[in-house]
């Protein structure tokens, strides 16, 4: 006779064990199945015609497949297909190039692509949830956009704003002309005109400004020491001329840092930035109306690393040298044109284009050669780029054997001018205003505001330094800039307790051990 007490569990196999281990095992074939698909899809679109590439891309964007599962993080270059749904986060934008439309999304902005109704037609972009803008290029046949049923179609040399929310959507047109067509009625839009619909799709008659100037986004080049002079101009919609707009300039996106506040009667105005991220909002009567940002970015040439100025090359005759020029990375250019000349006049060149900040040349002979290196920057960016200082350095031949330690010769004033160079290019240039527009205060109409903040640096702080981010940094760009290795990003993430290095955003300041 069993000791057991009457209620406790049989050693058989009961059949609601059996029916837990058969869901459980047809769970996980069933994800295997999933995961398969979604695999094979991706390895599917390999073969498929992309409808554009990601140009710009800054902190967390995802893409996925309509029929997918999983989310692909996307980078620079990537290609973006039909049937995509793209996803931006908080404290993130990108830019994606559709058959010479160039779509910028804002953040927490969600839009999928497709083709028309036959899958056959040109593209569509269906914005389901944030804000985009739209530049037409002068070669596109447009692009139609679709606000919640309702229908926008571009033209070429077009630019407008969209937003769709639960509040309901609005268009607005910079410039060009575009057609909005609701319940197939069809309305011209031009450069300067506004519409808005509530959630009930009644048309909404505010208070607006439609700002031609600066596009949302914008993104400027500064070659130059002067601060970057930035056109604004806006139309206006239910308010009377003459009537007073406030426009406000902060270093950040809540406006608790505002450098600068211009009480305006017209519809334009000019405000002269260094380089940063800076955000504006126009107000009229105590209610902001609209608001946005621009980037500047330093395109003045980078700085010579190596070899630096001065240094004497010599190697035996017939044999090959090879020379390795350095130089520093510039923030968001995508290519370096590296010049190469007998002269100092350059007329005589050796060009190289390359997306890396060094290159390898062996077929320089005998002689002084003069070099210098400018950077290029994607087409979205507005502006000049510069030329770095000319350097220069010399090869001799010789008919002796060349001991490897003194076949180069490097002049301590050049090695310490360089270490200067090096210096200032890690911490960034410094910044004078020429004069400041103090909060509250009007500028005459026609003049130029001058607003003053400082670009990111970083500083000293004992064993360890400090680095605030500036407009498109990655931590493996900050790693690559201290460590020289981008893989190093893990050391700053760690010390900084970066729970994703994906989501860093301008302005934070970080740790570098």
């Amino acid at each position: 006779m069993s000791d057991r007490p009457s209620n406790y569990p049989s050693d058989k196999f009961r059949f609601i064990d059996g029916l837990v281990l058969v869901l459980f095992i047809s769970t996980a074939i069933y994800g295997l199945y999933l995961f398969r698909q979604d695999l094979m899809r991706t390895f599917d679109m390999r073969d498929a015609e992309p409808a554009g590439t990601i140009t710009f891309r800054a902190n967390t964007v995802q893409r996925r497949h309509e029929d997918r599962v999983l989310w692909d993080r996307l980078f620079v270059e990537s290609y973006v297909y039909p049937g995509d749904l793209i996803r931006v986060a908080d404290y993130s934008s990108a830019n994606v190039d559709i058959a010479s439309n160039e779509i910028y999304l804002n953040e927490n902005t969600l839009i999928r692509i497709q083709r028309g109704m036959d899958g056959m037609g040109s593209f569509q972009v269906e914005l389901r949830e944030g804000n985009l803008s739209i530049t037409s290029g002068a070669e596109s046949e447009g692009i139609m956009l679709n606000l919640f049923g309702n229908q926008v179609q571009t033209t070429s040399g077009s630019v407008l704003n969209a937003s769709a929310d639960e509040d309901g959507i609005a268009v607005q047109v910079n410039e060009g002309t575009v057609a909005f067509i609701q319940e197939g009625q069809k309305r011209e839009m031009i450069g300067g005109s506004l519409v808005a619909f509530d959630a009930a799709g009644v048309e909404r008659i505010n208070p607006a400004v439609v700002v031609k100037r600066p596009w949302q986004n914008a993104r400027y080049l500064k070659s130059t020491n002067e601060n970057l002079v930035i056109n604004f101009e806006w139309t206006r919609s239910n308010i009377d001329p003459g009537e007073t707009l406030r426009l406000e300039f902060a270093s950040d996106i809540d406006f608790r840092s505002i450098i600068g506040v211009l009480d305006i009667t017209d519809n334009t105005t000019q405000a002269a930035f260094d380089v940063g991220q800076w955000y504006w909002r126009i107000s009229y009567e105590n209610t902001v109306l609209r608001r946005g940002w621009f980037n500047v970015y330093d395109s003045s040439g980078p700085v010579l690393i190596s070899p630096v100025t001065d240094t004497v090359f010599r190697h035996q005759e017939g044999s090959s040298l090879q020379v390795r020029f350095q130089w520093s990375e510039k923030a968001e250019a995508s290519r370096y044109l590296v010049e190469i000349s007998d002269n100092q006049n350059f007329t005589d060149l050796i060009t190289r284009q390359v997306s890396a900040t060094s290159l390898m040349l062996s077929q320089l002979g005998s002689g002084t050669w003069y070099w210098r290196v400018k950077p290029s920057f994607p087409k979205a960016y507005d502006g000049e780029t510069g030329y770095s200082q000319t350097g220069s350095f010399r090869i001799e031949q010789t008919k002796d054997a060349v001991d490897s330690a003194r076949a180069i010769e490097i002049p301590a004033a050049a090695v310490e001018r360089a270490r200067t160079a090096n210096a200032q290019a890690i911490r960034g240039s410094s910044f004078t205003p020429q004069t400041s527009a103090s909060q509250g205060s009007a500028a005459p109409q026609g003049s130029t505001a001058q607003f003053a903040v400082r670009p990111g640096s970083f500083q000293i702080m004992g064993r360890s330094r400090q680095y605030t981010i500036r407009p498109g940094d990655t931590l493996g760009r900050v790693a690559r800039e201290f460590y020289g290795d981008p893989m190093l990003w893990s050391r700053i993430s760690e010390a900084n307790n970066i729970r994703n290095p994906d989501l860093i955003y301008p302005g934070q300041t970080f740790i570098i051990p």
